[in-house]
């Protein structure tokens, strides 16, 4: 009976009345209450900082090992999967060239591959990155060609055609289809230093940025044009007197019972509010008006009027192109 006894009786330090209430029921008994007010919670934050920081420490470690395996990777199978996009033109054969260029084939760096693949002219940015299972994932960034350039080292060297990006870089142009290349309008009448892609052109700093807002935004102007004229461009000096760029129109793209626009003349130093204004301009109705009585035209835009003339012609006008016989 007194296993019994000491289960079941009445503890004395349980409650039993107001004679037998323990010291303790008068004393909270919580010893992780957080004091209330700023002061509790900042002691609240600064408790659970060290988890926090520990947490974010190992995604860190964690984070450092996995692009340490996913993308420095030096060794893999000799006849890897490649997994490749680009968008241009470039070939898988040209990126598979790159990626088997030295002793470590395949497994070369993947660093050491994209500096290869990015000293081409043609790209402007390259992602390499290599998987677990050994496999590389390619993806390209190619430049936009927005003009071609005919190039000749030598008197008898052949010719060569390169192709001209919107940042004035010029490049082989490896995989463009050749209707694409024809249809892009020709730099003329330049000079340039260096060959390749070190060669430089003056002037192409201006003509390259004109030449990719007409294509981006006024389309249809920049399918009607064959080329761009740098003789008249000074480069640098841009708002000389009497620079700018002199565009030739294709003769196929307009009508045949009204005289020719033959060429299109733009400022240098304005050509963006000139080729808005050109947006608003009917030519067709200019070239139809009485005493258009050449067989061509040349649109001059210019908004700075560079004639020294006591009463200047406006701008934009027509006037006769030079080898156009009146009527």
């Amino acid at each position: 009976m007194g296993l019994f006894d000491n289960l079941f009786r009445k503890r004395r330090d349980a409650f039993m009345g107001p004679a037998d209430r323990d010291w303790r029921a008068l004393v909270p008994q919580d010893v992780n209450r957080v004091p209330e007010g700023e002061i509790g919670r900042k002691r609240a934050v600064r408790s659970k900082l060290p988890t926090v920081l520990a947490v974010i420490f190992f995604a860190a470690v964690v984070g450092v090992l996995w692009w340490a395996l996913d993308e420095s990777a030096t060794t893999a199978p000799a006849g890897g999967t490649l997994r490749f996009k680009t968008d241009g033109f470039l070939a898988a054969d040209f990126v598979k060239k790159i990626v088997a260029n030295g002793p470590d084939g395949f497994g070369r760096d993947v660093r050491a591959i994209k500096s290869d693949l990015e000293s081409d002219n043609q790209v402007v940015a390259a992602d390499v990155r290599r998987r677990n299972d050994g496999s590389l994932e390619i993806s390209l960034r190619e430049r936009l060609a927005v003009a071609r350039i005919t190039t000749q080292s030598g008197k008898n060297s052949p010719i060569q055609v390169r192709l001209v990006a919107s940042d004035g870089q010029t490049f082989a142009g490896a995989g463009y289809p050749e209707q694409a290349v024809r249809s892009l309008p020709e730099i003329q009448d330049y000079r340039s230093t260096g060959s390749d892609d070190k060669m430089l052109v003056e002037g192409i700093e201006i003509a390259a940025p004109f030449l990719l807002v007409v294509r981006t935004q006024y389309p249809n102007l920049y399918k009607q044009w064959s080329a761009v004229s740098l003789r008249d461009c000074f480069g640098a000096q841009e708002d000389s007197p009497g620079s700018n760029l002199r565009v030739t129109v294709r003769p196929g793209t307009q009508p045949m019972d009204r005289p020719a626009l033959v060429e299109i003349v733009f400022s240098t130093a304005n050509w963006r509010n000139e080729l808005a204004l050109l947006g608003r301009i009917n030519v067709d109705e200019l070239l139809r008006r009485p005493g258009t009585t050449a067989q061509a035209y040349v649109l001059k835009m210019s908004i700075q009027n560079r004639t020294n003339a006591s009463s200047p012609v406006p701008e934009p006008r027509l006037v006769p192109a030079p080898s156009a016989p009146l009527r």
